[in-house]
């Protein structure tokens, strides 16, 4: 179907109204057209304008039109993936794809804006199945978005920070900027002319759009790098062949894809290491696993719940733990205490199973307490001295008596009794 090599991977950035559009689809349908007898084109269309091109532009030239909904971040895989599957799909478009990142940003930032590290590492692993899809996928691939910058912090001459706008950027991807994965990255902007000679033909001139187009990366750095295309604005219903001007302006490099081999993602990843448990990572990742499962485990056999006992277990599993590490989150016990201390308590929770298991059974949180550090004694404490839980707490009530100091009975009974006749 295709008679190219490798395939075009192509962005395009620009502000709202700029032609990004409009110039995407004449792009793909010309090489529908011209380098792919007719194939369908896909479009992941997240602001519903290729109805209208499907209508005006490619019926016109009889070439096949698939529209995806293209508004979310889930809507752009699905979209991606069924280009990969379609047997005939030649091109794929994503317009825009700002729109669905932005989305997918405020999906996974809590309500108050902010995006912790942990969640935006979550949304990168929804995000890069796309960028992998849109390099590697044996298809043309034309992806608009809308024109963002960097921004930086710099001293001006008085010495004061000043917040300076630097490069423009395709602004998607965050900080890994969409317009890196791109092998041809262009950036389009529309401008207006005047015509009109002399004073009196300020008052009488006409105005024209014209949509200029500049090449800001090309792989292949030569080719058309840094080239400046100027293409006036539609005038009029399309008609077939409109599309030429685009397709003229980018077929130097087209031809060139004929001739290089298309790329092949990496056969092997990082993930196999993972997975096979080859690095110190993988090892401790899998021991913090099982040790976290043998806590769990422990605990719900030291303090069962069920028939009337579910809140006391609960209390006591969440005080043991709280007791152990300073807090009774599971969760942050499996994602700060480090491995060393998880061995420790296990050893400190199965002590205090044998001990259960034993009869030594705690009633209240102080008896829980008690436990959990004769727990601790059996691990750290001297070898061969074991003190039953009835019996510390038998020390317990004593050494509380004798910090309050003698009680109301003892002092009675220093006062001489009274006799009668």
């Amino acid at each position: 179907m295709q008679n190219t090599t490798s395939y075009l991977k192509a962005s395009i950035d620009g502000l709202n109204g700029s032609g990004k559009s409009g110039t995407s689809a004449r792009l793909a349908v010309g090489i529908s057209k011209e380098f792919c007898n007719s194939a369908p084109v896909l479009v992941a269309d997240s602001e519903e304008r290729w109805r209208f091109y499907k209508k005006t532009i490619f019926d016109v030239e009889r070439v096949p039109l698939i529209i995806m909904p293209g508004g979310t971040l889930i809507g752009v895989q699905q979209a991606i993936e069924r280009a990969a599957k379609e047997k005939d799909c030649c091109v794929f478009v994503a317009d825009q794809l700002t729109t669905p990142w932005m989305e997918a940003l405020s999906t996974f930032s809590y309500e108050n804006g902010q995006l912790p590290f942990d969640r935006r590492q979550q949304l990168m692993n929804e995000w890069r199945p796309i960028v992998k899809r849109f390099r590697y996928g044996q298809f043309h691939a034309i992806c608009c978005g809308r024109l963002g910058y960097f921004w930086e912090n710099l001293l001006d001459e008085d010495g004061n920070m000043k917040l300076v706008q630097g490069d423009s950027k395709f602004n998607a991807g965050g900080s890994e900027n969409f317009g890196y994965e791109a092998d041809l990255e262009l950036e389009i902007r529309r401008r207006k002319k005047r015509f009109g000679k002399g004073l009196a033909g300020l008052f009488r001139s006409k105005t024209s759009v014209e949509h200029v187009l500049e090449v800001i990366k090309d792989a292949a750095a030569g080719v058309i790098n840094g080239k400046q295309f100027i293409f006036p604005s539609q005038q009029g219903p399309y008609q077939a062949g409109d599309y030429k001007p685009v397709l003229h302006a980018i077929k130097p490099y087209l031809d060139f894809l004929r001739e290089i081999e298309m790329p092949l993602p990496d056969a092997a990843t990082t993930k196999d290491l993972l997975v096979s448990g080859k690095t110190p990572w993988a090892h401790d990742q899998t021991k913090r696993k099982g040790l976290l499962e043998e806590i769990d485990a422990n605990l719900s056999m030291a303090f069962p719940s069920g028939e009337g006992k579910s809140k006391l277990a609960k209390m006591f599993r969440d005080l043991t733990l709280e007791q152990m590490n300073g807090f009774i989150s599971f969760s942050r016990m499996e994602e700060e205490v480090p491995t060393a201390h998880l061995e420790r308590n296990l050893l400190i929770v199965q002590a205090m199973r044998r001990r259960i298991e034993a009869g030594e059974i705690p009633t209240d949180q102080k008896s829980l307490e008690v436990l959990v550090n004769l727990a601790m004694d059996d691990l750290l404490g001297p070898s061969g001295k074991h003190v039953t839980l009835l019996e510390a707490m038998g020390l317990k009530t004593l050494q509380t008596q004798a910090k309050r100091g003698p009680q109301p009975i003892v002092n009675s009974l220093d006062y001489p009794r009274a006799t009668g006749d």
